[in-house]
């Protein structure tokens, strides 16, 4: 490593602004790190998400998991740059095959997890599957320790740049991280609040450039996310979310990797002193041209030079004069007075900041009381704050109404003659509020009106076979598949739905 040819200003600095200096290197080489991720790590991350086509959200997982592979491409350019290198796109593509290869115990666990939670999303016996699944998150949570810790970009340039693994990377790593661990912390939470903040831009300005009319909103059912109602959501949707996540990903990456980069640097001019080293050696280059010119003009040691620096210093103003003072101290009686007013006012001070300290206490405990009082149905079972003949009748769910009154008789008969007659949605519609106004009417589930698909179909789940709850989870797949992803239902779940209807029909009177 030569210090001589770094580029920026080696000098301690505070923490934050060792982070300042590796943004400003992402910012001045943003062109180099954005050919060389995207000439490597961005196709590889487009391959992942398409040949996890049927599990997406999978896919999503293994590019989440090797970032720290995808960030040692980002180190590349930077740790270069700042000695004065600028290695080109292609140097900096061939350096993710080699990491890869170098990570393979890390890329193997990876692609191991991600096919056992593909496979296991796609059997059909979700009761089965459920220990299955409970012991992949758990060995998901107890490898993350394995994978990285949250101060992962301050070790990341001694992996990368040194090479040091086993005990003398465990060494090196505690020496750095004695300084600039909590800083390194502080920079992974500040760079995920980037990546959300990225990822939810996307999103909105996807909606805000679409025509006026499109109700995308209606087509994209934020509780479809909840159980296995997950396959409701359309294919194209979850991709485009994940390739959102990629793009936010990208762009924070680089001044993660920059940040971190800042804080080994600024890490080893403390403890190492890379600034004194590099004034030494600039103290030595000049001794030495010293010596040099000592050596040629040694034997002239009278010259006109020096003999004019001779008579300036002997005028007058460069004459030393001295004269003596006083250094002791006199006491004063204002001294005193001072002294005592200080005194009264901090304790005057002091005491307005108890008095304001006590009414904040105050003033927050009597909140957290009346938060708890305002919110006691919460602490009820099932949520309930008032009994069900108190409450307000329901007469719509989900925009949908299920008044009883405005119900037609023989529903069952009448959803099978909407769907004969080709009005699908309209015939599962009135399948699924027959079932909400049964079950709001015998008082047999507490539904809102504020309630959606998803938040019934969770409350139906808690009550169980008493409300039918097999029967109401296959209709709401089905309504919510017409209804948001114009899928119509297969023959099987249409064969339960006309022969096993559990809900009682309501008459006109």
């Amino acid at each position: 490593m030569e210090l001589e040819k770094v580029t920026a200003e080696i000098r301690p600095r505070t923490s934050w602004e060792a982070i300042d200096l590796g943004v400003s290197l992402v910012r001045a080489h943003a062109g180099a790190l954005l050919k060389g991720w995207m000439a490597s790590v961005y196709p590889i991350c487009l391959l992942i998400l398409a040949l996890s086509w049927n599990s997406i959200g999978w896919g999503v997982f293994l590019i989440w998991w090797l970032k720290p592979v995808w960030e040692r491409v980002a180190l590349h350019p930077l740790s270069r740059s700042l000695f004065g290198e600028h290695p080109t796109w292609r140097e900096t593509m061939k350096v993710l095959p080699s990491e890869l290869l170098k990570s393979k115990g890390l890329v193997i666990i990876g692609l191991s997890l991600a096919l056992c939670g593909a496979f296991i999303g796609s059997l059909e016996d979700r009761n089965d599957v459920a220990g299955l699944t409970a012991l992949l998150w758990l060995s998901i949570i107890g490898l993350l320790f394995y994978r990285s810790g949250l101060s992962r970009s301050l070790v990341l340039p001694v992996r990368y740049l040194e090479g040091l693994s086993g005990t003398q990377g465990k060494a090196r790593i505690q020496v750095l991280s004695s300084r600039s661990s909590s800083s390194a912390v502080g920079l992974t939470f500040i760079c995920l609040l980037m990546e959300l903040c990225l990822f939810v831009s996307q999103l909105w300005f996807f909606f805000m450039m679409m025509p006026e009319g499109i109700d995308l909103w209606g087509m994209f059912p934020l509780d479809g996310f909840y159980g296995d109602e997950f396959e409701m959501i359309p294919k194209w949707m979850i991709m485009m979310l994940a390739i959102f996540y990629l793009n936010a990903l990208s762009i924070v990456a680089w001044f993660y990797t920059g940040g971190g980069f800042g804080l080994y640097v600024n890490t080893r001019t403390w403890t190492e002193g890379w600034d004194i080293e590099l004034k030494f050696k600039g103290l030595g280059q000049r001794i030495g041209i010293l010596i040099l010119a000592l050596g040629f003009f040694g034997s002239a040691p009278k010259l006109a030079a020096n003999q004019d620096a001779q008579q300036i210093l002997e005028r007058e103003e460069f004459q030393v004069q001295t004269r003596d003072i006083y250094r002791g101290k006199k006491k004063d009686s204002s001294d005193s007075g001072s002294s005592f007013s200080a005194e009264v006012g901090t304790g005057a001070f002091g005491a307005i900041g108890n008095l304001l300290f006590w009414i904040i206490v105050c003033v927050l405990v009597v909140w957290v009381i009346w938060v708890i009082v305002a919110n006691a149905h919460l602490f009820r079972k099932d949520g309930i704050s008032e009994p069900a003949e108190d409450k307000k009748k329901v007469t719509t769910v989900a925009g949908l109404n299920v008044e009883p009154e405005n119900l037609p008789s023989n529903l069952l008969e009448t959803a099978r003659r909407l769907w004969e007659d080709g009005k699908y949605q309209e015939s599962l519609g009135l399948l699924y509020r027959g079932a909400i106004s049964s079950l709001v009417s015998d008082r047999v589930v507490e539904i809102e009106e504020s309630d959606t698909e998803m938040t019934c179909l969770r409350r139906v789940d808690k009550k169980g076979e008493s409300a039918h709850a097999s029967y109401f989870k296959v209709l709401t797949r089905a309504w919510m598949g017409q209804a948001y992803a114009r899928r119509l239902p297969d023959e099987e779940t249409l064969a339960v739905l006309w022969s096993k209807w559990p809900f009682r029909e309501r008459r006109k009177l």
